[in-house]
């Protein structure tokens, strides 16, 4: 079982990325990200705490609007296994 625990608030891209993968739905991380900061331009729904170091944390966007977004995508997204990319 993974040890960062899955935030009732949301999912960052990274969690999304990792559930999704976990799901047998691999998508790019890249080509993700792009697709929710620049392409939907999903709103934030929260931030995760700082680390120990200080800075940001990562941006927490609705799970619900995430899942949608791949599915919408997922053929465009995909994660070639044998090359890391599409």
């Amino acid at each position: 079982m993974d040890s960062r625990p899955v935030t009732a608030h949301g999912w960052t891209v990274s969690e999304a990325v990792d559930e999704f993968a976990r799901a047998g739905m691999p998508v790019d991380p890249g080509r993700f990200r792009i697709a929710v900061t620049r392409v939907a331009r999903i709103q934030r729904v929260g931030e995760t705490p700082s680390g120990e170091r200080g800075g940001r944390g990562h941006a927490l966007y609705e799970i619900g609007e995430l899942q949608r977004l791949h599915s919408a995508l997922a053929p465009w997204l995909v994660q070639d296994a044998a090359t890391g990319g599409t």
